[in-house]
């Protein structure tokens, strides 16, 4: 037999085995706590639902229902300007300061984005609950500070300067 033909035939005994030792199907077994099934749950859900918020009020605003302050067909002239530009020239509110405007159909697609922000809390709330019943105190402080800290973060309590 050639040196050709004998690695040929290693290698092709090592490919062979190498298929053999591969499991056809691997399963695995993980266990999921119900506090983590009701959490992804609530993300499933709200998401889908701020998601169909979002369109809803996405097909209000170009159809140009609810007296949009900035028309659809405006909307390029926009496009070029940062944050800053736009704020000064269409006077738009910045924070929460939209809120009161949302009769308005370009503020009102701003609902869906803010409640696709609090779905995570809201998560979180339902695991801190589960979390308490259970006296379960690292999770019950860990999950106590993530609600502290989105909700901080969103509320506009911390203003980061240019």
């Amino acid at each position: 037999m050639s040196t050709q033909s004998q690695l040929e035939s290693i290698n092709l005994r090592s490919y062979t085995s190498k298929q053999n030792d591969v499991p056809a199907k691997v399963q695995a077994n993980v266990e999921v706590s119900p506090e983590q099934d009701r959490y992804a749950s609530i993300l499933l859900v709200c998401s889908w639902a701020g998601i169909i918020i979002m369109v809803i009020s996405f097909l209000l605003y170009m159809g140009g229902f609810f007296n949009p302050l900035i028309k659809p067909s405006d909307m390029p002239l926009y496009w070029g300007l940062n944050v800053h530009q736009y704020l000064e020239v269409t006077h738009a509110p910045s924070g929460w300061n939209w809120l009161p405007l949302i009769n308005h159909s370009d503020y009102l697609n701003l609902v869906g984005l803010a409640f696709l922000g609090s779905v995570s809390v809201l998560g979180y709330i339902s695991l801190l609950i589960g979390y308490l019943r259970k006296k379960d105190f690292p999770y019950i402080i860990m999950v106590t500070m993530e609600i502290f800290v989105i909700v901080s973060a969103a509320s506009g309590i911390f203003h980061i300067s240019e």
